[in-house]
């Protein structure tokens, strides 16, 4: 497999950024799209929101310990073991996957259509730029081991 190494440490996805700053901007396309689910749905949003939060901090302990890297971790780094413990056991991507709830439980919150039509391009670039970059580092660190837990 070919690697394509964007620079996507340069990026700024950080969990501030892609969960707060960016939900809140795109609740300014409200004006322009119609509305979503109804009132009662609101509700569902907080514990959608608590669980997201929930899974990105659980994985972000997991793998981001002294142990896991010889220098500072990175987005772009890759870690010294495999982790396949945890939600990892379960999910690949569970700091993604939590990130992705975290805006789900706030499109629900606050009734936006802006948040959602931003959660769906976050989704796309999750899946078409970070993960595969992501994927190919981890396979090339660690090979079969990594193309069986995939």
């Amino acid at each position: 497999m070919s690697c394509v190494h964007l620079r996507t440490g340069r990026v700024p996805v950080i969990p501030v950024t892609a969960g707060i700053i960016l939900p809140y901007l795109a609740t300014y396309l409200d004006a322009f799209l119609p509305g979503i689910a109804p009132e009662m749905l609101r509700w569902v949003g907080v514990p959608v929101f608590i669980a997201g939060i929930m899974l990105a901090v659980s994985s972000v302990r997991r793998i981001y310990t002294k142990e896991q890297w010889d220098e500072k971790p990175t987005p772009t780094g890759v870690p010294l073991h495999l982790i396949v413990t945890g939600s990892y056991r379960y999910v690949r991507n569970p700091m993604l996957l939590g990130m992705q709830m975290i805006i789900c439980g706030e499109g629900l919150y606050f009734q936006s259509s802006g948040i959602f039509v931003y959660l769906a391009a976050f989704f796309i670039f999750l899946n078409f730029v970070m993960v595969p970059g992501e994927e190919c580092r981890l396979e090339g660190r660690f090979g079969e081991s990594y193309s069986q837990y995939r």
